[in-house]
C-alpha cells in the first residue's frame, strides 16, 4: 500500500511538472540579446568610413593615420638607403612628422659611395616645408559647392601655351549632362625671366592659375601635390572626383565624366585609378632625371597610377594630405603618391584607357583611339586636332 503510494505521489509530481513546461511553453516568450549589428565589408576596405566621423579632431585623426601607415612595413626594406632609414624610423616614433621650412642641415650631410646630385640635395633640405607663400589664389573656384571633377593640371610658368590648348580643348570648365567639371593650373616659380607680369595677365583673363612661392623643379612636383591638396582641403573640399595632370596630356573629359558617374558608392568614395605602374626599380641611370642613387633609396616602389594622369575621389584629399606626415618625402611625384595612398590601404585601379606613357603607335588614327580616357606627351597643335576630332571620331565608329 505504502509502495501505490508513493508510486501514485510520484506519477502526479510528474505529470505536474510536463503540465508546468507545457505552460511556460505556451504563455512565457523568452528574452533574446540583440544581434550584433553587421559591418559592411566595405568599413575593412574604405579608409574614409573610418576616418570620416573624425573630421575636426586632428589628434584622433593621426592617430588613426599613423595605425593604418603601419601597412608600409611590408614594402619597405631595411637598408642603410636614407629613405628607408628614415621612414622605418618614422614609423617607430609613434607621432607625425613636423612640417618645418627651416634649411634641415642634416638631410645634407648623408654620406653613400655616390654623391647626391644637386636637385635631389635641394629637395631634402626643403622637402619637409609645407608653409610655401601663395602668389595666385583662387579662394572661389568651388565656391558653390557643386564641382563634380576638378581638373588639377601641372604646369611650368613659362607653358602658357600649354594651359591655353588646355583650356580650349578638354580642359574648358563645362557641365556635362549637370557634372560641374573646373579647371586649375599648379605652379611654382622660376629665377629668370620674371613672368609675374605675363601670369597676372593671364590670371586676370582666366581666373584658373595656383601658384606658390617655391622654384618649380622635377623633384618639387611632390611639394607642388602637396600643396594642392593642402589648397584643395581648404577651397574645394566638395570636389567628388580630382583629376591630375601634367600640362601634355590630353583627356577626353566627357567620356570621363560618364565613367565616374556610375561608380558605385564604394568606389566613389575611395578611388585612385589610372595608368597602374607595378614592380617598378629605381632609375640607376645618372644621366636620368628619375635618378635616384642607391644609397637614396633600395628596393622596389609600390603599386601607382602613372603621374601623367589620374583620378581620384575628392573625399580622400583631407586623409592624402595628413598621412603623409607618416611618409618621408620621395622626390618622384607619383611614386610617393603611390606612398601615401598606400598608407591608407587605397589600392591604385586600372584602367585600360589611360595611356600615360603615349599611345602604341599601331592604335593611331584608327577607331580604338575612340576607348581612350587620356594621353600622354601631346603637343598643344595636337590637343586642338584631337579635340576637334573627338566628336567625329564618336560618329564614325
Amino acid at each position: 500500500m505504502v509502495r501505490y503510494r508513493k508510486f501514485s505521489i510520484t506519477l502526479i509530481a510528474l505529470f505536474m511538472l510536463v503540465a508546468l513546461k507545457i505552460y511556460i511553453d505556451l504563455t512565457f516568450t523568452p528574452t533574446h540579446l540583440p544581434e550584433a549589428p553587421s559591418v559592411s565589408p566595405e568599413l575593412y576596405q574604405n579608409p574614409v568610413v573610418q576616418l570620416e566621423p573624425l573630421k575636426g579632431n586632428e589628434e584622433l585623426s593621426l592617430a588613426t593615420l599613423y595605425n593604418l601607415a603601419q601597412k608600409l612595413r611590408k614594402s619597405v626594406i631595411r637598408s642603410e638607403a636614407f629613405w628607408n632609414t628614415e621612414q622605418l624610423q618614422l614609423l617607430d616614433l609613434k607621432r607625425p612628422m613636423a612640417w618645418t621650412c627651416s634649411n634641415s642641415t642634416s638631410l645634407l650631410q648623408v654620406k653613400g659611395t655616390d654623391p647626391y646630385p644637386e636637385l635631389l640635395q635641394s629637395f631634402l633640405a626643403h622637402s619637409r616645408c609645407r608653409n610655401h607663400k601663395m602668389i595666385i589664389n583662387q579662394p572661389k573656384k568651388c565656391a558653390r559647392n557643386n564641382t563634380f571633377l576638378l581638373l588639377a593640371i601641372k604646369s611650368s610658368p613659362q607653358n602658357f601655351a600649354q594651359r591655353q590648348a588646355v583650356r580650349d580643348s578638354w580642359g574648358g570648365e563645362k557641365n556635362y549632362g549637370g557634372k560641374n567639371v573646373k579647371l586649375v593650373f599648379l605652379l611654382g616659380t622660376i629665377p629668370l625671366p620674371n613672368l609675374s607680369p605675363l601670369l597676372a595677365y593671364e590670371n586676370n583673363h582666366s581666373h584658373d592659375l595656383l601658384q606658390w612661392d617655391f622654384v618649380d623643379t622635377f623633384f618639387n612636383l611632390t611639394l607642388k601635390d602637396q600643396l594642392f591638396l593642402g589648397w584643395a582641403n581648404k577651397h574645394c573640399a566638395g570636389a567628388k572626383y580630382i583629376l591630375k595632370g601634367d600640362d601634355d596630356v590630353f583627356a577626353r573629359t566627357p567620356n570621363i565624366v560618364q565613367i565616374l558617374s556610375l561608380l558605385d558608392n564604394r568606389r566613389h568614395n575611395s578611388l585612385y585609378m589610372g595608368h597602374v605602374v607595378k614592380s617598378a626599380r629605381p632609375y640607376r641611370d645618372t644621366n636620368s632625371k628619375y635618378y635616384i642613387p642607391p644609397s637614396f633609396y633600395v628596393g622596389f616602389y609600390p603599386p601607382y597610377a602613372g603621374g601623367g594622369g589620374y583620378v581620384f575621389s575628392g573625399r580622400l584629399t583631407p586623409w592624402l594630405y595628413l598621412v603623409s606626415r607618416f611618409v618621408v618625402p620621395f622626390p618622384i611625384d607619383d611614386v610617393y603618391t603611390g606612398m601615401c595612398f598606400m598608407a591608407l590601404g587605397v589600392h591604385p585601379v586600372g584602367h585600360p584607357g589611360f595611356k600615360t606613357f603615349n599611345t602604341p603607335k599601331e592604335e593611331k588614327n584608327s577607331c580604338s583611339e575612340k576607348q581612350l580616357l587620356l594621353v600622354h606627351r601631346k603637343s598643344p597643335q595636337e590637343m586642338l586636332k584631337m579635340w576637334g576630332q573627338h566628336y567625329e571620331k564618336m560618329q564614325q565608329c
